[in-house]
């Protein structure tokens, strides 16, 4: 009886692993990675460091927030009106609010890919992962771009590496990019996107809806959409370079740029790991922004602003907006 009791404890810890060992892990990863800085800054040097932060500069910092956010709904609307016209301008903030909410809290932001979807009534699932997927991408390109400019002015003046090394590094990127832009660019590589739509049998239906929506972009639309995740990305760096400025005006504020884009840079290239990368963030801002000579404390106090400003308050708003909709929906059914 005790055996079958045991075997039956087993396999509800397995399921319960299986389902949620993921989420588990990450948590357990955030809770590790903040008790080891706490325990090397040491808690009081964190608190005490706050009582250095200037609020009139730390104030911008929050305005700038709503130009993140407004920034990053332009590129979602613009992708959103390229497949649903009628859609509504709420709608397309509120899923713009429970994507960000849903990413924050789920491994590899994958919950941001389909939460997206719930106020986007007249736009499939299918649809929305494919423009989150863009939407992503433009921003990305953009950090690793501007990160590995950065990274290779660092690996020459800072770590001294040779010459000839990072030049041969600077040919592989350049040809990496020219090659991603001129496939972006490129009629051909829709045309080719659009065929095999056309030739995928019916049982292959998914994929072709994930497909469509990428075979549409045309130069206009990919150009707005890399300059509008460059203000974005632009506005993220002078955010994060402003707190770190607000803990400590005796730093260069060119410098603080440089650390910001390689603690984006750096954090990028590293797997999701922990909850809102809480932790990996934190460590890579110790790290880069101690190179030009800002305490661990106020690098860490930065980091964890930055996240409370452009991540925690909009994660908020956005569980508000979920939970609500939640409701409807089951009214609804009902």
């Amino acid at each position: 009886m005790d055996l079958k009791y045991l075997i039956s404890f087993s396999n509800t810890l397995l399921l319960l692993f299986k389902k949620y060992g993921i989420y588990l892990l990450k948590v357990f990863v955030t809770v590790g990675l903040l008790a080891y800085f706490l325990t090397r800054i040491k808690f009081e040097k964190i608190l005490f460091g706050l009582k250095f932060v200037d609020f009139s500069i730390f104030g911008v910092v929050v305005l700038l927030f709503f130009v993140n956010l407004f920034l990053q709904f332009v590129r979602w609307k613009t992708l959103v009106k390229t497949v649903a016209k009628n859609v509504q301008t709420k709608e397309i903030l509120e899923s713009l609010l429970i994507g960000i909410s849903a990413g924050s809290f789920t491994p590899g932001r994958t919950g941001e890919y389909f939460l997206r979807k719930l106020p986007l009534k007249e736009v499939s699932f299918s649809t929305v992962i494919t423009l989150t997927f863009i939407d992503k991408m433009m921003l990305l390109i953009n950090v690793i771009f501007w990160g590995s400019i950065v990274s290779f002015g660092m690996m020459i003046y800072y770590y001294n590496v040779d010459w000839f090394i990072v030049f041969s590094l600077f040919i592989i990127f350049v040809s990496v990019f020219a090659g991603l832009f001129s496939l972006l660019y490129s009629k051909r590589f829709y045309n080719f996107l659009k065929d095999i739509i056309s030739k995928l049998p019916m049982k292959f239906e998914l994929v072709k809806k994930l497909i469509k929506p990428l075979a549409e972009l045309d130069n206009k639309l990919i150009s707005k959409l890399l300059v509008l995740a460059f203000l974005n990305f632009s506005v993220i760096i002078f955010q994060f370079s402003l707190i770190v400025f607000a803990f400590d005006s005796h730093l260069r504020f060119e410098n603080l740029v440089i650390a910001s884009i390689l603690v984006f840079f750096g954090k990028t290239l590293i797997p999701a790991i922990s909850l809102g990368e809480i932790g990996v963030r934190e460590g890579a801002s110790i790290y880069f922004f101690g190179i030009f000579g800002c305490s661990e404390s106020f690098a860490f106090n930065a980091s964890l602003l930055l996240f409370v400003v452009n991540l925690f308050l909009p994660s908020l708003v956005g569980l508000i907006l979920l939970l609500k909709l939640k409701r409807i929906d089951r009214n609804w059914q009902v």
